[in-house]
C-alpha cells in the first residue's frame, strides 16, 4: 500500500515548523492464484508446487538473479487451490511441478500491475506408468535386469536416443517405470548392468565353454532399435503387461592396457553400452553410474561378458585432482574377443573463449557479461574442468582442465538489443552442433559473435470475437532454416501471458514464420517433422534490425 508521510497528516497553525520530505512510496505487490487441475479430466492435483522468483530478470533464455532474488512457493490443497503472495508488479514465469519429479511441469507467463490475480489456472498433463515382466527366451524371468525408458528427440540439429528414465526388475522379473509423459513416443530398453567389474576377469578364454548372457533388447523383442516399436500412453494411464523378451549371446572379452603420458599405472576403467547412454539431452539429459574397476599398477584390465555392440571405454585417474588425465576408446564387438587395447590417457587441455563485439562500439560502454559454458555431452563433469565463465565484451576468458571430449555449447547475453550471433571453433560454426575438441589446429579457440541490431516480437493473441486467449504457444521459426535438425535447434517459442500478450527475448533481425496454438510440441521427430512440413504456411513477420514487430494471432493448430 501507499505509505503517506506524517506532514501530509498533521495540520500545523505556524509556517515555522519546516514539513518533513515524505519517502518513496513503497511498491504495491500482489496475490496470484488460481487451481492446477489435471488437463484430460479436469480434476484438481493435490501436492503440486507452483513457484516463481520475485527480483530476477527473464531474457534470452536464461534468468538473472541477484542477492535480492526470492523464491515465492506455494503447495496445492485438496482443491488444486495455490496461492503467491507478495508480488511485485513485473512479468513472471510461473511454474507448476509434479510431487514426482520434473515430468510434466508446466510454466506460465503472468504479468502482475499491484493487483491480485485470481483465476491464473494451471492444466497439466498428468504422468503415467508402464510395467512388466523382463523374460528370457524360455519366458523365466530375469532379475535384476535394468529397464530404460528412452526418447528419440533432436538435439544440436541431429537425431538421437536418449535416456529418460528407468526401473529394475525384482526377483521376479517385474519393473514399473513411473513419471511418464503422456502422448509422446518412447521406447524401451532392457540390460544387464552390474557396477563393479572385476580387472581381470576369469571368465574361460574358449568362447565356446562360456556361458550366454542376455543382450540388451528393445521392447518387445529386438536386439537392435531398428526393430523397436514405439509404445506411448494416455495421461494418467498405468499401463500393464509392457514384458520385454530378451534374447541371449555368447559372451565376448576385451582385453589391453590402460596407461597415462607417463606409463601403465592404476586407473578407473569402465565400460558403457552406447545408443543410448548417459548424456545430456534436450530435455535435460541422465546419468547413470557405468559399469567400472580399478587396475592394478600395470594398467592391464580384462572385461567379459559382453554382447555384440557399441561400447565407450573410459579410463581417468583417481584422485587425481585438477592434474587428472582422461581417456576414451569407442569399440565395436561383433563375433570375436578384442584384445591388446591401449586405452591411453590425457591431461586437460586449455581454450580460450573470446567475446566479439559485431559492429562499432556503442557510446556507452556494454556492461553486460555474456555467459559462456560447455557441457560434456555423454559424462558429467571432471574434477578440475574449468568448462564455463563471463567474459567481458570485447574480452577473453580462459577454460582449463577439458578433456579431449565432446561438448554442447550454450552462450548467452542477457540485454536488450545483444544477441548471440555464432560461435566457432576454427573456421567451423558449433552454435547449433556438437564441439569435439581436439578436431582443429592447436591454440585454436572459441570465438562468440554478439550482435548489437537484435528486434524483438511481440503477439496479441485473441479468439475470433477478438477476445485475448491466455497460456497460447507462440511459436517464431526463422526463416532460413533448411532441414528439421536445423528448425529444432533455432524454434524460438512462449506463452502467452493471462493479457494474450507475448514478447519475445532479443532475435536476430529477418523474416519469421509465426503462429499461435494451443497444440504441444517437443523435440520428437514426430513434432519437428509437422513443424517443418507446414511451417511456410504460418504469417509471415519480418523483424528490422533493432526493431519491434507486432503481430495479431488467433489459435490454430499445427498442421
Amino acid at each position: 500500500m501507499r505509505i503517506l508521510s506524517p506532514a501530509s497528516l498533521i495540520l500545523t497553525a505556524t509556517l515555522t515548523f519546516a514539513q518533513t520530505p515524505a519517502p518513496p512510496a513503497a511498491v504495491t505487490t500482489a496475490a496470484i492464484s488460481g487451481t492446477v487441475k489435471d488437463k484430460a479430466t479436469g480434476a484438481p492435483l493435490k501436492d503440486f508446487t507452483v513457484s516463481t522468483y520475485i527480483n530476477a530478470n527473464w531474457a534470452n533464455g536464461g534468468i538473472t538473479m541477484t542477492a535480492a532474488t526470492k523464491q515465492i512457493s506455494s503447495t496445492t490443497d485438496e482443491q488444486g487451490h495455490y496461492k503467491l503472495s507478495d508480488i511485485p508488479p513485473a512479468q513472471y514465469q510461473v511454474r507448476v511441478q509434479g510431487p514426482r519429479g520434473f515430468a510434466g511441469a508446466t510454466t506460465r507467463i503472468v504479468t502482475t500491475a499491484g493487483r491480485d490475480l485470481e483465476g491464473i489456472d494451471f492444466g497439466v498433463s498428468v504422468t503415467g506408468t508402464v510395467a512388466g515382466k523382463i523374460v528370457d527366451e524360455n519366458k523365466e524371468p530375469l532379475p535384476n535386469m535394468t529397464v530404460f525408458l528412452v526418447s528419440k528427440e533432436y538435439y544440436l540439429g541431429s537425431v538421437g536416443y536418449f535416456l529418460r528414465s528407468t526401473g529394475r526388475t525384482n526377483d521376479l522379473g517385474e519393473y514399473s517405470i513411473a513419471n511418464v509423459e503422456a502422448s509422446r513416443n518412447y521406447y524401451l530398453v532392457a540390460e544387464a548392468r552390474r557396477l563393479n567389474l572385476p580387472a581381470h576377469s576369469e571368465v574361460p578364454l574358449n568362447p565356446q565353454m562360456r556361458r550366454q548372457i542376455p543382450m540388451r533388447t528393445w521392447y518387445p523383442s529386438s536386439p537392435d532399435r531398428e526393430g523397436a516399436a514405439p509404445l506411448q500412453i494416455r495421461p494418467g494411464e498405468h499401463r500393464e503387461g509392457v514384458d520385454i523378451q530378451v534374447r541371449k549371446s555368447v559372451s565376448y572379452c576385451v582385453s589391453g592396457i590402460a596407461a597415462t603420458p607417463n606409463g601403465p599405472t592404476a586407473l578407473n576403467v569402465s565400460v558403457e553400452p552406447l545408443g543410448p547412454s548417459s548424456g545430456v539431452s534436450s530435455a535435460g539429459g541422465m546419468f547413470m553410474s557405468s559399469p567400472s574397476t580399478t587396475t592394478g599398477a600395470d594398467g592391464e584390465f580384462r572385461f567379459c561378458e559382453l554382447y555384440p555392440g557399441s561400447y565407450r571405454l573410459t579410463a581417468s585417474e583417481r584422485n587425481a585432482g585438477p592434474n587428472s588425465t582422461w581417456g576414451i576408446t569407442a569399440i565395436t564387438v561383433a563375433d570375436r574377443d578384442l584384445a591388446d587395447l591401449r586405452l591411453s590417457t590425457t591431461p586437460g587441455i586449455s581454450l580460450d573463449a573470446e567475446a566479439v563485439l559485431e559492429g562499432a562500439p556503442p557510446p556507452t560502454p556494454i556492461t553486460v557479461k555474456p555467459n559462456i559454458n560447455l557441457t560434456p555431452l555423454l559424462r558429467t563433469q571432471f574434477p578440475g574442468e574449468k568448462s564455463g565463465g563471463r567474459p567481458d565484451i570485447p574480452g577473453t576468458i580462459t577454460l582449463s582442465g577439458l578433456l579431449l571430449d565432446t561438448y554442447g555449447i550454450r552462450a548467452t547475453v542477457n540485454s536488450p538489443g545483444l544477441y548471440i550471433k555464432d560461435v566457432t571453433y576454427g573456421d567451423r560454426s558449433v552454435q547449433y552442433s556438437p564441439l569435439q575438441l581436439g578436431t582443429t589446429l592447436a591454440g585454436t579457440g572459441l570465438r562468440v559473435t554478439i550482435a548489437q541490431d537484435g528486434a524483438t516480437l511481440t503477439a496479441k493473441v485473441t479468439d475470433k470475437d477478438g477476445n485475448p486467449v491466455a497460456d497460447t504457444t507462440v511459436i517464431a521459426i526463422p526463416a532460413g532454416v533448411t532441414s528439421e535438425g536445423v528448425l529444432a535447434a533455432r524454434i524460438v517459442s512462449g506463452p502467452t501471458d493471462q493479457l494474450g500478450q507475448y514478447k519475445s527475448d532479443t532475435l536476430p533481425p529477418g523474416k519469421y514464420y509465426v503462429l499461435a496454438t494451443r497444440d504441444s510440441y517437443d523435440m520428437t521427430p514426430e513434432s519437428i517433422g509437422k513443424l517443418w512440413q507446414s511451417h511456410t504456411r504460418y504469417q509471415e513477420v519480418e523483424l528490422a534490425p533493432k526493431g519491434t514487430a507486432q503481430v495479431n494471432l488467433q489459435p490454430t493448430n499445427i498442421q
